[in-house]
C-alpha cells in the first residue's frame, strides 16, 4: 500500500493535469523528464502522451529510454490477454505499444536544442538515464520534471518530491 494514507484527486484529473504540464513546458521550448519504473507505469503514461500527442497534431519528440522498457512493451504485446478490457478492446483496432510519437533515446540526443520529452529510467532519478539527463537539463529554468511514481527516502527523486530547490550530487 504505497500510498494508502494518501487521499488523490480523480485518476482523470491527474492525467488531465500531467498533459498539461508537459504541453506547456514543450511550448514554452523547454525539455520534459519524466523518471519511469519500467514496468506499468511507464506504459501507462507513455501511452497517454502518445494518445495525446496524436490528438494536438504535436510534433515535438518524445523518447523513451531503450532496454528494460522497449523489452518490456514487447513483452506487454505478446501478453496483451493480460491487461484491461479497454486496452484489449484498442488493441484489437491498432497495436497498443507500438506508439507512433514515442522514439528510443539516444544518449546524444539529450543536447539537441529545442523541446523534447523523455521518459527516462529509473523512476527514482538515483542512477541511470534519469539521473544523467536531470543533470544536464535541471539548469534550464524552462525545463521540468514530472515524478509519476514513488520514490524512496535518500533518493533525488525523494528530495525534489519534498520541495528541495537546490540538489547535492554525490560525485
Amino acid at each position: 500500500c504505497t500510498y494508502c494514507t494518501l487521499i488523490r484527486g480523480s485518476k482523470r484529473s491527474r492525467e488531465r493535469a500531467f498533459l498539461t504540464k508537459v504541453h506547456q513546458c514543450v511550448t514554452r521550448g523547454g525539455k520534459v523528464l519524466v523518471p519511469v519504473f519500467a514496468l506499468g507505469r511507464a506504459q501507462e503514461v507513455m501511452l497517454l502522451l502518445d494518445l495525446y500527442w496524436e490528438r494536438m497534431d504535436l510534433r515535438v519528440p518524445v523518447y523513451y529510454s531503450k532496454g528494460l522498457v522497449s523489452k518490456a512493451n514487447a513483452h506487454y504485446t505478446r501478453h496483451i490477454g493480460w491487461m484491461n478490457e479497454t486496452v484489449r478492446r484498442t488493441f484489437t483496432r491498432s497495436a497498443v505499444f507500438a506508439f507512433k510519437h514515442l522514439s528510443p533515446f539516444e544518449k546524444q540526443y539529450a543536447r539537441q536544442p529545442g523541446p523534447m520529452v523523455l521518459f527516462a529510467t529509473p523512476g527514482m532519478l538515483h542512477s541511470g538515464v534519469s539521473l544523467e539527463v536531470f543533470r544536464q537539463w535541471c539548469p534550464d529554468p524552462r525545463n521540468l520534471v514530472i515524478l509519476p511514481g514513488y520514490c524512496a527516502p535518500g533518493t533525488i527523486g525523494h528530495q525534489i518530491l519534498c520541495g528541495a530547490t537546490t540538489i547535492h550530487f554525490d560525485s
